[in-house]
């Protein structure tokens, strides 16, 4: 028999999808604020917040005829009709929040308007009006939730420890307050101090105040637009990466997310500049018309999705990638992490940053406190204002102002100009020159080659010998001229025209090798992935060259797209500043 479930029931249900532990009410009820306008927001939270949660704002304010509505399912001030669901411009738009939170807590409300001389008090348990009246109070909303779930005892034994939740409530709100440079957010866990953003409106600032001063360091600023797209943010050095994502916080119009198109444009833009399994840190800030994304396709509305990903993804790999190509994006010394003792003063960042706001309160060590906590659930925000950086940061490293001074183990070349010293790994450097030429020779029309005099033997598997169809034009593509012989056999006759004899012989017995593994190579990527892995078998590595030698290889290297890294990511060279040298020598 189909009946209708009682309302406490249905209610309860409902909010098992909008709250399922403390972060989410912080969540909206931060989002709440901001939607109000709100310039300075302080969350205080005890035991996780399990037991008590209270947010503040100097917001517009309820008043008092709406008060008693707002806590109504699907009562909302943002939208009105469906049309409003194209172009959602603010946080909250369901309606769903403080109806949710009422139902699994008890909830306290105390707001003034404005311009309004006494404020309202309410008080709300399992969605019932228990009391409401007039009240003193500042201009804005303070929400106070009190025993979260102390009416579904199955779902409050399924919460984290006290520690955990507040990681996590951590986590979010430093992302959220990442998205609004402007507004004060203050977040206080069992009295202490947490963090504090200035509101001044300076990301870096705030990224700062959050993550320690010492992030603030190796992050490049991004800055980009086109087709009414804006891209703001900064992104880390090559030579500064984590084992993990938990250092990209990405921005849709304010609204952080998780983002698949956003991660795969930022891992785009350090193609061959990171090695397997290292990730850079970024916080990106992307700005779009709302009425070519969706948000309303998550219950948390974690996701959104874009009406052309291609495009969005596209332009931001291309600003990340034209970041990199400065030469701010060369490895140094200090990215790559220098011993503590000999460790460089704070950098001074090239966005000019506000101070940090200093507290009274006791300071918790929030670096402490995320280090243990994997980014779990990346929350919402609206739109922000990033102060733009100044900075010219696509300035070509200047290859000419090397001179070559020596080399040691017959590996890394020596070289300086003015003011910096540098080591060049030989075998990284012409591991990428390598690689450039044979891709250009893949993609040109014309195959630059040189013919043997004696043509060499050259034996693959019978399952690569009954697949030649599949892997023999990319090899054809690259300048070989290769012809079958007979018996699992092919006669070499010609190699491309910048290999040595034997760099050629190697790299195609290794490609036809990396075929093996993989027969049918019907695209360009696996093709470009079999060259990278096929390189390092025609680098010199660990031979000794002469000046004129090194001062090629260093010349060839200028004329790369990407100079700065091998194609497996790693540095082809480091910096040194002269700082960093007699720092290490204790002469500074």
């Amino acid at each position: 028999m189909i009946k209708v479930l009682e309302k406490n029931v249905a209610d309860k249900i409902a909010a098992g999808e909008v709250i399922d532990r403390p972060v989410s009410i912080v969540k909206e009820l931060v989002e709440n604020s901001l939607d109000a306008g709100a310039g300075s927001v302080t969350v205080e939270i005890k035991n996780g917040g399990k037991s008590y949660i209270r947010v503040t704002d100097n917001g517009c304010g309820i008043e008092e005829s709406d008060v008693s509505e707002a806590f109504k399912r699907h009562a909302t001030s943002k939208i009105s009709k469906v049309e409003d669901l194209d172009d959602i411009s603010t946080l909250g738009f369901r309606g769903e929040a403080l109806a949710s939170i009422c139902a699994v807590s008890r909830v306290e409300m105390i707001t003034r308007p404005a311009g309004r001389r006494m404020g309202t008090r309410v008080v709300i348990e399992e969605s019932r009006l228990i009391d409401k009246g007039a009240t003193g109070c500042p201009e804005g909303t303070t929400i106070t939730v009190r025993d979260l779930f102390y009416n579904l005892p199955a779902r409050l034994k399924f919460l984290a420890s006290d520690a955990t939740e507040t990681r996590k409530i951590t986590d979010m709100l430093s992302r959220m307050a990442l998205s609004y440079p402007d507004v004060r957010i203050n977040l206080i866990s069992g009295g202490k101090n947490v963090f504090t953003t200035s509101g001044r409106g300076n990301i870096l600032n705030s990224i700062i105040s959050i993550y320690g001063a010492e992030i603030g360091s190796f992050l490049l600023p991004v800055s980009a637009s086109a087709d009414n797209m804006v891209l703001k943010g900064f992104i880390s050095n090559p030579g500064h990466t984590m084992s993990t994502r938990s250092r990209q916080i990405f921005c849709v119009n304010g609204r952080v997310v998780s983002s698949d198109v956003m991660r795969n444009a930022l891992e785009k833009g350090y193609i061959e500049r990171l090695m397997h399994g290292r990730f850079p840190v970024a916080f990106l800030f992307l700005s779009v018309p709302g009425n070519t994304i969706d948000v309303n396709i998550h219950p948390a509305k974690k996701e959104v999705r874009f009406d052309d990903r291609f495009k969005v993804e596209d332009f931001i790999s291309q600003a990340v990638s034209n970041v990199l190509k400065g030469d701010r994006g060369v490895t140094s010394f200090e990215t790559i992490g220098s011993p503590k003792a000999f460790a460089k003063p704070e950098a001074k960042a090239e966005t000019k940053t506000e101070p940090p706001v200093e507290t009274k309160a006791e300071q918790v060590d929030i670096k402490e406190m995320l280090s243990s906590f994997r980014a779990a659930s990346q929350q919402d925000v609206k739109p922000c204002e990033i102060k733009e950086d100044k900075t010219t940061y696509n300035v070509p490293f200047d290859f000419d102002s090397l001179s070559v001074t020596g080399a040691v183990f017959n590996t890394y070349i020596l070289a300086q100009n003015e003011s910096d010293f540098f080591m060049i790994d030989q075998h990284a450097a012409h591991e990428r020159i390598f690689y450039e030429k044979i891709r250009s020779q893949y993609n040109s029309e014309e195959k630059l080659s040189q013919k043997l005099l004696i043509p060499v033997n050259i034996s693959v598997s019978s399952d690569t010998a009954a697949a030649e169809e599949n892997w023999m034009p990319a090899v054809l593509a690259m300048g070989y001229g290769l012809e079958f012989f007979g018996n699992n056999t092919y006669l070499l006759r010609e190699i491309p025209a910048f290999m040595e004899l034997s760099d050629g012989e190697a790299f195609l017995k290794d490609f036809i090798s990396s075929i093996e593994d993989k027969p049918d190579p019907t695209d360009y990527k696996t093709i470009d992935r079999i060259i990278v892995r096929s390189c390092k078998s025609a680098v010199k590595g660990g031979d000794r060259l002469s000046t004129e030698e090194a001062v090629s290889l260093i010349n060839q290297l200028k004329l790369c797209d990407n100079p700065f890294s091998c194609p497996h990511g790693r540095p082809t060279f480091i910096k040194f500043t002269k700082y960093d040298i007699e720092k290490m020598f204790k002469r500074v």
